[in-house]
């Protein structure tokens, strides 16, 4: 029995339905308000049927709870997150990232389950000026660092805090992660706005990878015994005008001819904050969710490739051309629906 938090994210779907694809029963952690319908949806359309599948309701955040849910099984897989880059949920994401993490880690020392799969993010990864990031560029906190950046940070230092203590760990750091999730969240919400005739493209560049390749590698990376490792997984590194061209190619849309200057942006989480401020209503632009978007992030590392390779395997990322068009196919369909 593998056991699963976040599987009904855009990362956690797939993750399960690599794992039911191989017969491997799933227990999977979710919360009350977790839409269950759209992972049935998503396994079906892959041929699966769930049968293997069972859901365990409850917090992440309680330790109990978390140690009879684990009890039988023999590796985690730790997806669960909050991504937000709102200055209101600073607090709650350390709540959800680090603290949460910290219970599943000291849930599984107590009741001796030892292999632990985080996934954790390019962000809690540091940065050095002009030189492309890996996995080895140590992270510091400083002025230019979100709370969603930290709050990974500290979530990845529960982790390996646990394979001091005796656990066997290993963590992902997925870049801008592309796939079939929730069209209205995340990343995926991208595929939405272009859809609908988005005009407006970021100067900046970022790294782009497939959620199917991120769950690929949580599965293959454990069960090679990889332990003790972080990766970072990215396919390709890729201008936003360019993927944002091509999401506009896959829906037969005009592609967004408008760059969005630094300036823009400023001007734009300033007003968006103003209308919070008027309203009450959440803004949905901030200084962070926006500070990002006019720079220019690289990556480089073939640690995934090179280790795998010396256990006989060949990894090969999917291009990303070929996820926008295929997630663009299936955000129509669910647009459509509607």
């Amino acid at each position: 029995m593998e056991f699963v938090t976040g599987g009904t994210g855009l990362v956690g779907r797939y993750l399960v339905a690599e794992l039911l694809a191989q017969g491997r029963p799933v227990r999977l952690l979710c919360r009350p308000q977790s839409n269950r319908n759209a992972l049935l949806e998503f396994l079906m359309s892959r041929g699966l049927d769930g049968q293997q599948l069972e859901w365990c309701e409850g917090d992440l955040g309680d330790g109990h709870f978390l140690e009879q849910s684990i009890t039988g099984c023999s590796r985690v897989y730790h997806l669960a997150a909050v991504v937000s880059f709102h200055p209101k949920d600073a607090d709650m994401m350390m709540r959800v990232n680090r603290d949460a993490t910290e219970q599943l880690v000291n849930a599984m020392l107590h009741v001796g389950v030892r292999e632990l799969v985080h996934v954790s993010s390019v962000a809690a990864l540091g940065r050095i000026q002009g030189e492309p990031v890996h996995e080895e560029v140590p992270f510091e906190p400083g002025p230019g660092v979100t709370a969603y950046a930290q709050s990974k940070f500290e979530s990845e230092l529960q982790a390996w805090r646990g394979q001091e203590e005796g656990l066997s760990v290993l963590t992902v750091n997925p870049t801008v992660i592309l796939g079939e999730g929730d069209f209205n969240r995340s990343s995926s919400a991208l595929f939405t706005m272009v859809y609908r005739g988005l005009q407006w493209y970021p100067t900046g560049s970022n790294g782009f990878v497939a959620a199917k390749d991120v769950a690929s590698a949580c599965v293959l990376l454990g069960d090679q015994g990889c332990w003790g490792q972080r990766f970072l997984l990215n396919a390709e590194n890729r201008s936003y005008q360019s993927v944002f061209d091509q999401m506009a190619q896959a829906f037969d849309r005009p592609k967004p001819k408008r760059p969005l200057r630094p300036w823009m942006m400023g001007a734009a989480w300033r007003l968006s904050m103003v209308w919070e401020l008027m309203t009450g209503r959440r803004a949905k632009a901030t200084k962070e969710s926006v500070a990002n978007t006019h720079r220019h992030h690289a990556y480089a590392t073939d640690r995934l490739e090179k280790t795998l390779l010396e256990r006989g395997i060949v990894w090969e990322y999917q291009p990303i051309n070929g996820v926008i068009q295929e997630t663009a196919k299936s955000c129509m369909e669910q647009l459509n629906a509607r």
